[in-house]
């Protein structure tokens, strides 16, 4: 069985893979100082309510009150999530139309999400039980604190399940919120809209608290002993507790390299090159001590190398060497 669908042409994947290839290169020039935050620093950012839902896909709150609600549910969902991001103010502005936004602050830092729903298509066929997939794309435009689009970005979400037995998750007919919940397709919208912060707050591309290596750890008031087979792989960092670090954490160390184009306008692009992970195993209001779990043969962790905590999303550093 097939449901309404709503489907809006994007641009092509090569084409928009490249541009986040350039985007990344480029904006590390300025990271450090437009996301990077310093220590205490808080910043604002605003969710376009309620988010668009562009797919004619529709949801409606129950028989008796038959007005679609898909719109306030993203919604609601996203500032949830966005609440949860130590050292965020979470606000809200209406509309599509810049001009109008109240942005609440103005730090170079502040930011404003539209998040639109572009595609919703589900997709269900009863064979020997019942099988169901989906294709969700959020569009996602981001605007610094001037109002000006930085950044957009598809996120999808395909996915597909099956039941053993017949699943009545949604027939053709209306569809009410109390049944779509609880059917697979919510679940795969939420999550891509947690893909879709992350792309947008996490990572590169997001906020994150920068710290520095400051020491070889030997003691800390006493409380740690560092066995000597481990004096070499264990250092004091200027990150801690206030700046939202948990024991357990796992952060990226970075350091800064540089490459020369021969681009006339970009003649040198800067951007951090990832040497190692540590594993935060001891913390206290302002520092903490972490442990080596992983380092470049070829360019091993070193006093004053960078450390990257990002705000939202799981504290686990991606390989990538």
């Amino acid at each position: 069985m097939r449901f309404k669908i709503n489907t809006i042409k994007f641009a092509t994947k090569l084409t928009f893979h490249a541009t986040m290839a350039a985007f990344v290169c480029v904006i590390w020039t300025c990271a450090a100082e437009a996301i990077a935050l310093d220590k205490g620093e808080r910043v604002s950012v605003a969710l376009v309510t309620p988010v668009a839902n562009n797919t004619g896909f529709f949801v409606g709150m129950n028989k008796y009150y038959p007005v679609d609600v898909l719109s306030e549910k993203m919604s609601d969902y996203m500032l949830g999530r966005m609440r949860e991001i130590p050292r965020v103010n979470v606000g809200q502005v209406s509309g599509s139309n810049p001009d109008y936004w109240d942005i609440m602050g103005t730090s170079r830092n502040d930011l404003v999400l539209n998040v639109n729903l572009e595609q919703f298509n589900c997709y269900k066929k009863d064979t020997l039980g019942s099988k169901v997939r989906w294709e969700i794309a959020l569009h996602i435009y981001v605007y610094d604190s001037s109002k000006r689009l930085v950044y957009d970005t598809v996120v999808w979400e395909r996915d597909k399940r099956y039941y053993v037995l017949y699943n009545d998750t949604m027939e053709q007919g209306p569809i009410y919120w109390e049944k779509f919940e609880k059917s697979p397709y919510w679940p795969a919208l939420r999550h891509a809209m947690d893909e879709g912060l992350s792309d947008v707050l996490a990572g590169y591309n997001g906020y994150r608290i920068i710290g520095r290596i400051v020491a070889r750890a030997e003691r800390v008031d006493g409380s740690l002993s560092v066995p000597k087979n481990k004096r070499d792989k264990i250092y004091n960092i200027d990150l801690g507790v206030e700046d939202s670090v948990k024991v357990g954490d796992i952060l990226s160390v970075t350091r800064a390299s540089s490459v020369r184009t021969i681009a006339p306008d970009t003649p040198e692009m800067h951007f951090p090159q990832i040497v190692g992970r540590v594993r935060v195993i001891f913390v206290k209001g302002r520092d903490a001590v972490a442990e080596i779990v992983k380092e470049s043969s070829e360019a091993p962790i070193q006093l004053g190398d960078a450390l990257s905590a990002p705000l939202f999303g799981p504290r686990k550093a991606k390989s990538t060497f």
